[in-house]
């Protein structure tokens, strides 16, 4: 899991897009889909610039819009600076 993020329900997720980092990453989670179908997706990139001004490829995947969703998401998300940055995390000092 993200070590030191907390993933909130999905109550905040019903209007409310989380935003963060993790080791060489920015990521967000996000409600996707209307109606009957609404699905969490999270969308993963290599750091620093925010989700709208980055030119680096965005990796995304959708989970069931539950509470085990969004455990399967963050588990997901803890992934994936290995995945993005292979190994060269950027570490704060």
């Amino acid at each position: 899991m993200l070590e030191g993020i907390t993933l909130y329900s999905t109550q905040y997720y019903e209007n409310n897009v989380f935003k963060g980092s993790y080791r060489g990453i920015n990521f967000r989670l996000e409600k996707s889909g209307e109606g009957d179908n609404p699905v969490l997706r999270a969308t993963a990139w290599k750091g620093p610039f925010i989700y709208e001004k980055t030119k680096e490829e965005k990796f995304a995947k959708e989970f069931e819009f539950s509470e085990e969703g969004i455990k399967m998401a963050g588990e997901w998300l803890s992934g994936q600076p290995e995945r993005i940055c292979g190994g060269q995390e950027r570490r704060q000092v």
